[in-house]
């Protein structure tokens, strides 16, 4: 039986980005669901503004920078790819507190990833479990 999960063949064998999975806080509750959902539209309201020109770069969080240079960051959300950016360049954490979209304090970032212009939205849903930290992937579009 084919996995709900498949996993992504890379091009030629190279990987040519990363992916990060960011979280989706909350318990079932009604108030917890409107903060996710907010923090969602916050998140997808940044890469359109990345999109637009109205912002030039997105800061997304990681814990290690990767040792292979990659040029794309595809986002998922729970349990689905939800957006790609290229990968601008890397900044060192410097421990100033910065609030995430969905109000958590993200100051323990080791690194800061500058994701660019230009963003892609995904042509049909496409399902990966999340994970820890990043994983290496080939073109997934």
């Amino acid at each position: 039986m084919p996995s709900k999960f498949p996993r992504p063949e890379l091009s030629g064998g190279r990987s040519t980005g990363i992916i990060r999975t960011l979280p989706y806080f909350g318990a079932k509750d009604t108030e917890e669901q409107g903060a996710r959902r907010d923090a969602y539209k916050k998140m997808i309201q940044s890469f359109k503004d990345l999109e637009s020109g109205k912002k030039d770069v997105v800061y997304i969080g990681f814990s290690q920078m990767p040792v292979t240079d990659v040029l794309h960051c595809y986002i998922i959300v729970g349990g689905r790819i939800r957006v790609r950016a290229n990968i601008g360049g890397w900044e060192k954490g410097d421990g100033e507190k910065v609030t995430s979209w969905d109000g958590h304090d993200l100051s323990g970032a080791k690194y800061w990833c500058l994701l660019t212009a230009p963003v892609s939205w995904p042509p049909e849903p496409i399902l990966r479990r999340g994970s820890q930290g990043f994983r290496y992937v080939g073109d997934l579009w």
